[in-house]
């Protein structure tokens, strides 16, 4: 699975915040008049899903959105079916879809890689699509292979940011086939069969209207209404499979071992050692994007991994754990959820994870190589403090572990400004800024997606975000030599700035500043209270800011420092003048326990966040 936090994080970047928008006043781009689900499942674990969904369109983004509908399915495991496709005019005329307007197409993950992955994208066009129309897709799925031998598992979210009018589900499996059951925000359960040696659930969802989308919050699934069922009995369960399934696709080839010695010869340290092998996979292994458990859960073998040069997630922990096996370290598949979903069932069912990273047990250290530019043991900052499904701890036994949160001993950013003011009131300004942990990796990553032509004119485009009317620029070091601490650098010129002599009051400009800096970190503190939680990140950052004032300004009275103090919350500011420049100094330190700022929680943070928000607007009177 991609790291979808990197292309979000850089979007917010280049586009600026935006609100949520109100429930008063929110549509939905579509309302699910109707979906049906049917499950008949088979005691080995494979299945036969059909299901038919009715939409109708309600905006001109759901026109664009359901205009045409996608199904992925892998040939080699799935067979998958579109019996019938429809629009119903608003005026109640019913036109069916084509035969040849229902395309099988590759994935754009088998365009990238076709000799690992067969996925296939079944797309149904539909015609005269408008708001008010509705569109009609019945599928049937059969699942030919369970993904996991004598297994069944699935998970059925009902999107909450769509209305649902009538909804059900229904699951029918033998009698003694163990289904472990969570249902969340649905009307249902078990109910009788009408045939010996089959149980039936039955669940229902109706007049369910959306919830406006929230700035920032965890991913829809974790508050919408869902349904986990599976024949696992725990995690450990899924983990022990998915090991048994993928341990034997990591040996140790000639090739393999030779490729370990040599990118270690003259590194005897273990932890070393993995570093450097580590650093080879994330540079050298192209990582293709594709969903764990899409076109299955298996990886490929180590060795044909390393001659294509790519592979998906689960590819890297296999070719990584090869490399290190090779070097006698060990270490273990991971499976994860990478995107902004926190949510885990009471039941286990492998769905809730989308990503595979690694474990190495000797230095109770997590890595994940398709980051691409994380240095050793740094994380993804969607994937910190998640609970996570450990194949091997390290004893032999899978075991369900929580990834480390971030720290503010690690997680850091120093940011060094100098500004220096001309009698015209023109200032020119220059900021130093080095980041640690995840902060070095988002700078990394932020500067890698964004092209080339783009990023020279990113600086001009922050100022203009920022209301600062002046042009700039960006420096950076290599974002691929992940031995090296990743520093950046900006230069400024804000024309005009200050009207001398005075008398005035003069704020502090931002410039261009760290992409994490102290006003960022509560940049999504505008709202007054939250209904979903929020994830955040630890961190510590220090900006210092020297302003150099024309010999003819004085500042006669420093403004009083700062300090804000809360349970997670610490924030210091101080002001200190030498000759005609003024000195200003201002810490950050943010230490939450979790992941996630819950909406009970936010109120209070807020308050703090408004209090800090106001320091930084302090001004400098002359």
């Amino acid at each position: 699975m991609r790291n979808s936090w990197r292309a979000a994080f850089a979007a917010l970047l280049i586009l600026g915040p935006y609100g949520a928008a109100r429930a008063d006043t929110f549509t939905p781009d579509v309302t699910v008049t109707h979906d049906d689900i049917v499950y008949n499942v088979n005691a080995d674990g494979t299945y036969t899903k059909d299901e038919t969904e009715t939409f109708r369109i309600n905006t001109d983004q759901g026109v664009k959105h359901y205009g045409q509908i996608a199904l992925r399915f892998s040939p080699s495991l799935q067979q998958l079916d579109i019996p019938e496709a429809y629009t119903t005019t608003k005026d109640g005329k019913r036109v069916d879809v084509a035969a040849d307007d229902i395309k099988v197409q590759q994935s754009p993950e088998s365009a990238d890689a076709p000799m690992f992955d067969d996925n296939k994208v079944k797309v149904a066009v539909f015609p005269d699509v408008e708001i008010g129309a509705s569109v009609t897709l019945r599928e049937h799925r059969v699942q030919k292979v369970p993904l996991f031998p004598g297994q069944f598992a699935a998970l059925e979210v009902f999107g909450a940011n769509r209305t649902f009018e009538a909804a059900h589900l229904t699951i029918r499996a033998p009698a003694n086939l163990p289904l472990h059951v969570d249902a969340i925000d649905l009307q249902g359960g078990q109910t009788q069969s009408d045939q010996s040696g089959q149980q039936v659930w039955q669940w229902s969802l109706g007049n369910t209207p959306a919830q406006a989308p929230e700035l920032a919050s965890v991913q829809t699934s974790d508050y919408s209404p869902r349904v986990a069922v599976t024949t696992f009995a725990d995690f450990p369960a899924v983990g022990s499979a998915y090991l048994a399934r993928a341990k034997s696709k990591a040996a140790v080839t000639p090739a393999i071992q030779a490729l370990a010695d040599k990118l270690t010869q003259g590194v005897t340290d273990p932890r070393a050692q993995a570093e450097v092998l580590y650093r080879w996979v994330s540079g050298h292994i192209r990582y293709v994007a594709t969903y764990l458990g899409v076109g299955g859960i298996v990886p490929h073998d180590a060795q044909a991994i390393l001659d294509a040069d790519y592979g998906d997630c689960k590819d890297h922990a296999t070719l990584l754990g090869a490399l290190l096996a090779a070097k006698g370290i060990q270490s273990s598949p991971v499976l994860v959820n990478a995107e902004a979903s926190y949510w885990l069932p009471k039941v286990a069912t492998p769905w809730v994870f989308n990503h595979a990273i690694t474990y190495l047990p000797a230095f109770n250290l997590f890595v994940d190589s398709t980051a691409e530019v994380a240095e050793f043991g740094v994380l993804p900052p969607l994937e910190l403090g998640k609970q996570v499904v450990v194949a091997d701890d390290g004893s032999g036994q899978s075991k369900l572990m929580t990834l480390p949160l971030s720290n503010p001993a690690r997680d850091r950013v120093m940011v060094t400004t100098t500004m220096t003011l001309t009698p015209d009131g023109d200032l020119k300004g220059s900021s130093d800024i080095a980041g640690s942990g995840v902060f070095d990796l988002e700078a990394r990553a932020i500067f890698a997606s964004i092209p080339q032509s783009v990023e020279k004119q990113l600086g001009d485009y922050l100022l203009k975000q920022s209301g600062q009317d002046g042009s700039g620029s960006y420096t950076h070091g290599d974002i691929r030599d992940l031995a090296k601490p990743f520093d950046y650098a900006s230069e400024f010129k804000l024309p005009g700035y200050a009207q001398f002599p005075g008398p005035g009051a003069l704020r502090l400009p931002d410039g261009l500043n760290s992409f994490n800096s102290i006003a960022a970190s509560f940049a999504n503190f505008a709202p007054e209270a939250r209904v979903y939680a929020m994830p955040w990140v630890n961190k510590h950052v220090t900006e210092t800011i020297t302003i150099k004032l024309p010999d003819d300004v004085k500042v006669p009275n420093l403004p009083k420092p700062a300090k804000i103090t809360s349970p997670y919350i610490n924030y210091e500011s101080s002001y200190a003048a030498n000759g005609q420049s003024i000195v200003v100094t201002r810490t950050l330190d943010i230490d939450m326990p979790t992941p996630l700022v819950q909406p009970d929680e936010y109120p209070a943070l807020r308050k703090v966040a408004l209090a800090v928000t106001r320091d930084l607007r302090t001004q400098l009177v002359y």
